[in-house]
């Protein structure tokens, strides 16, 4: 049984008006869709299954391994960033919020 115009609520005919008002404007969205919802998703991959690949693969192998070593450098290299940042806010501030308040600073200067 479907409801007519005048059945609905206030607050769904104002929510069913705002999903079309923003369903029309991010209607560039469909062409993803086949991405972001995927009928089948792809199979779990666990290091055993990409060393295989790394050892199989004499093409497309070495850049793997290379591209996995440079994101164990940069998380590293992210890590100690985040604690010296912090460090420096520390010594500056001594506070909770000046922490916060230096870091967000700190990351805007740096973007």
């Amino acid at each position: 049984m479907s409801e007519t115009q005048d059945q609905k609520s206030f607050f769904k005919r104002h929510w069913e008006g705002y999903k079309e008002f923003w369903a029309e404007r991010f209607s560039f969205l469909e062409n993803y869709s086949k991405v972001l919802n995927p009928e089948k998703s792809l199979p779990h991959w666990d290091s055993s299954v990409v060393e295989e690949f790394i050892a199989s693969d004499p093409v497309h192998g070495p850049t793997l391994k290379t591209a996995r070593e440079a994101a164990q450098f940069g998380a590293a290299g992210a890590v100690v960033g985040a604690v010296t940042t912090a460090g420096y806010c520390w010594k500056y501030s001594r506070s909770a919020h000046g922490i916060l308040r230096l870091s967000l600073i700190f990351v805007c200067c740096i973007i």
